[in-house]
C-alpha cells in the first residue's frame, strides 16, 4: 500500500510538473526564474536517539507553490524485514532505496521522535529544476531506486548532493573554511552522549578513519552538508550565484530527540573489571592457585568480541573495518583457549597444550601493546584498560605455569 501511494504521489507531481514545464519553454530564463511556481529544497533532520539516527538525515523536497503539491525524495529508506537484514548490514551488503512521500508525512514521522527539520531552498533556474526532476524520476524507477549503501562514501546525504550537482548548469563550489579533521573525530563529536555506541565504533573501525579527510568526504554527515550548502556558489562563465536562496526551520527539535548518556560508561565498566581482576589476582597469589572461572570469562569475552572484529575485518565491505589493528588481539582463537582451560579444570588433561597457548597468548598481547603504541590508529581509552587486564592476567597465568614446572 505504501509503495502504491508513493507511486501515485510521484506520478501526480511529475505530470503536473511536465505540464508546467512545457508552458514555460517559451519564456526567457530571466522571466521563468520569477514566475515558476516550482522550487527544490534540501531538508536536514537533526540527530535522534536510535542507533541509525544519531547522525541526522538529508532529503530533497520538491514543491509546487501554486497547486500546493509536494514530494520528499528520500534516499535513506531500507527494509529491515528483509531476510538476514542484520547479517547483511554488518557485511556491508544492505541495499537502500529512493522513495517519495508527502512533506506532511515526512514532518510527522520525524516529529514523532522529536527531530527538528531545516529547509534550505535551492536557487535553481527552471532548466535546472526540470533536469533535477528528470534525474529523480529516473532514479526512483524500480530498476534504479536501490543502491548498495556505504555509510562513508555513498550514503543518503551524498546521494542527495550528487543528484543536485548533476542537475546544475555550472560548477558548484563549496567555500566554507577548510579544517583538518578525521572521520573518527567527527563521529566522536556526534556521539558524546552515546558512549557505548562510540566505543563500539572505535572497536570495529580501524586506521582508515584516523586519516585527515577533505571537504567532500566530510559531507557524509547531514549537518556538515547543510553547513557547506550555506556557503556554496554556482559558477559558470565568470558569473556566480548562491546555491541556497534562503534557509528556514520547519520543525524545532524537542527533548525527545536528545540522548541521555548512560551513567556507566565503558571507562567505568572496564575500570571496574581491571580492579576486580587485580583483587582476584591478590587472592590467587595468597592461595597459590588461579581462579580459572575469571580466566574463562575474560577469554570468552575476548573471543566473542573477536568474532565481530575478525568477521568484519575479513568479510565486510564496510569501509575502514579492514584496517583495524584490534584484530591482532581480538579474534575467535581465544575461545579455544577458554575451552581448553575449562576442559583442564574439569579433567586435569591437556596441560602441555595449555602451556603453549599461554605463551602464544602472551606473545599476541605484547604484540598488540606494541601496535597500540606504534600504529596510526586511535584506540579508545577503555581498550587500554582492556589490554592491561588481559595482559596482566595472561602474564600471571604464564608465570604460574613456569613456577609449577
Amino acid at each position: 500500500m505504501k509503495e502504491l501511494l508513493n507511486t501515485i504521489l510521484l506520478c501526480a507531481v511529475l505530470l503536473s510538473f511536465c505540464a508546467e514545464g512545457r508552458a514555460q519553454d517559451t519564456l526567457r530564463t530571466e522571466e521563468a526564474v520569477v514566475v515558476t511556481p516550482w522550487r527544490f529544497s534540501v531538508l536536514t533532520c537533526t540527530p535522534g536517539t536510535d542507533a541509525y539516527a544519531h547522525f541526522g538525515h538529508t532529503a530533497i523536497l520538491l514543491e509546487d507553490t501554486v497547486r500546493n503539491r509536494n514530494a520528499v525524495f528520500n534516499y535513506g529508506c531500507f527494509d529491515d524485514t528483509q531476510k538476514h537484514f542484520v547479517i547483511n548490514f554488518m557485511a556491508g551488503n544492505t541495499n537502500y532505496l529512493l522513495e517519495a512521500e508527502s512533506l506532511d508525512f515526512f514532518l510527522w514521522r520525524y516529529g514523532m521522535t522529536g527531530n527538528g527539520v531545516t529547509r534550505q531552498e535551492l536557487n535553481l533556474t527552471p532548466t535546472e529544476t526540470r533536469r533535477l526532476v528528470e534525474l529523480l524520476s529516473v532514479n526512483i524507477r524500480p530498476e534504479n531506486q536501490t543502491y548498495l549503501y556505504n555509510w562513508l562514501y555513498d550514503n543518503c546525504t551524498e546521494r542527495a548532493r550528487d543528484v543536485i550537482e548533476a542537475a546544475i548548469d555550472g560548477v558548484v563550489t563549496y567555500e566554507r573554511e577548510e579544517e583538518t579533521v578525521t572521520v573518527r573525530h567527527m563521529l566522536h563529536e556526534k556521539l558524546m552522549q552515546a558512549p557505548w555506541l562510540q566505543f563500539g565504533i572505535d572497536i570495529i573501525l580501524g586506521e582508515e578513519i584516523d586519516k585527515p579527510i577533505g571537504k567532500r568526504i566530510r559531507m557524509f554527515l547531514p549537518d556538515n552538508f547543510e553547513a557547506e550548502l550555506e556557503e556554496a556558489y554556482i559558477e559558470k562563465g565568470g558569473a556566480r550565484r548562491r546555491l541556497v536562496a534562503k534557509t528556514e526551520v520547519m520543525q524545532e527539535a524537542t527533548e525527545k530527540s536528545k540522548e541521555v548518556a548512560s551513567p556507566l560508561s565503558p571507562m567505568i565498566v572496564f575500570g571496574i573489571v581491571l580492579l576486580l581482576t587485580a583483587f582476584v589476582l591478590t587472592i590467587d597469589v595468597k592461595r597459590k592457585r588461579m581462579s580459572r572461572w575469571l580466566d574463562i570469562c575474560l577469554l570468552t569475552a575476548q573471543g566473542v568480541t573477536g568474532i565481530v572484529v575478525a568477521g568484519l575485518f575479513f568479510l565486510s565491505k564496510h569501509p575502514a573495518v579492514d584496517s583495524n589493528w584490534m584484530v591482532v588481539a581480538y579474534n575467535p582463537l581465544f575461545l579455544v583457549q577458554a575451552a581448553m582451560i575449562a576442559w583442564n579444570w574439569k579433567t586435569g588433561r591437556a596441560t602441555t597444550w595449555i602451556k603453549r597457548m599461554e605463551y602464544a597468548n602472551m606473545a599476541v598481547m605484547i604484540l598488540f601493546a606494541v601496535c597500540m603504541l606504534c600504529v596510526k590508529q586511535w584506540f579508545h581509552p577503555a581498550v587500554w584498560l582492556m589490554e592491561l587486564t588481559l595482559l596482566g592476567r595472561g602474564a600471571t597465568r604464564a608465570l604460574q605455569l613456569k613456577v609449577k614446572n
